[in-house]
């Protein structure tokens, strides 16, 4: 068997996040052509575009920033095998205290973005599909979805938003052989989970049945494997990396 992803033209966003940074270097390993967005870290995306991926700079809280982009992205890339909404804001506070500002740009980011741009590259998807190369869509969520978040209903309800669309998606796309999934990556470390006490995130630790964080580089793999033709009948599905309570 050759590379896993070998001729498959790969969008992912928010690429520079830990888990963002882990797929664009797997899926890399497996010969895809690999492309990315990212927001404020120039630097981490200087060190994947020298690894050979694209980037592309893009405010996903912004439409006019998002339709640049997906103009720039069709004109360049010209398909579209598969599609990672991966990019997420957090703006934590009690729903009391909680400002329309910090709700609306949370649910644009993690909720809006994925809508549109989903939409704007549905006739790249759709031109790359076949029975035999499906292609695929894939929303990053969290048990946060599922079980809420003290502190975070913006971030929870965008979660729980995106487990919804993936779901419709898989219904709406199937018959044009496209392929809707979500992939929650368990908690790990990362720039979301730096801002937190270490109480806090021993408190996730010991919940975790495991007792380990999840490792973005497995978490990547098991993404490159869902990307590859290996999957073809497989959609409407939310897969997990943990299995604590909700």
């Amino acid at each position: 068997m050759g590379p896993l992803l070998r001729e498959k033209t790969i969008l992912i966003t928010g690429g520079t996040s830990y888990l963002g940074q882990a797929f664009v270097r797997k899926a890399l390993e497996h010969g895809a052509k690999v492309f990315f967005t990212f927001h404020k870290s120039q630097a981490i995306a200087e060190k994947l575009i020298q690894l050979g991926a694209r980037g592309y700079a893009c405010d996903l809280a912004n439409v006019k920033s998002m339709e640049a982009f997906s103009t720039a992205f069709a004109n360049e890339a010209g398909r579209l095998d598969i599609l990672i909404h991966n990019a997420a804001a957090t703006a934590d506070a009690l729903i009391e205290k909680m400002s329309e500002e910090e709700w609306d740009e949370v649910m644009t980011v993690n909720l809006k973005a994925p809508f549109y741009l989903t939409k704007q590259f549905l006739p790249l998807l759709f031109k790359s599909s076949s029975s035999t190369s499906p292609a695929k869509v894939f929303m990053i969520i969290s048990r946060a979805g599922l079980g809420g978040l003290y502190g975070a209903a913006n971030y929870a309800a965008s979660k729980g938003g995106l487990i919804a669309m993936t779901k419709t998606l898989a219904k709406e796309l199937g018959r044009k052989k496209v392929l809707v999934n979500a992939v929650n990556p368990g908690y790990m470390r990362s720039a979301m989970t730096e801002k937190l006490s270490e109480a806090i995130l021993q408190k996730n630790l010991q919940e975790s049945p495991l007792k380990t964080f999840s490792d973005p580089d497995e978490v990547a793999g098991f993404l490159a494997y869902l990307s590859s033709d290996l999957v073809r009948q497989v959609t409407g599905q939310v897969f997990h990396f943990e299995s604590r309570p909700l």
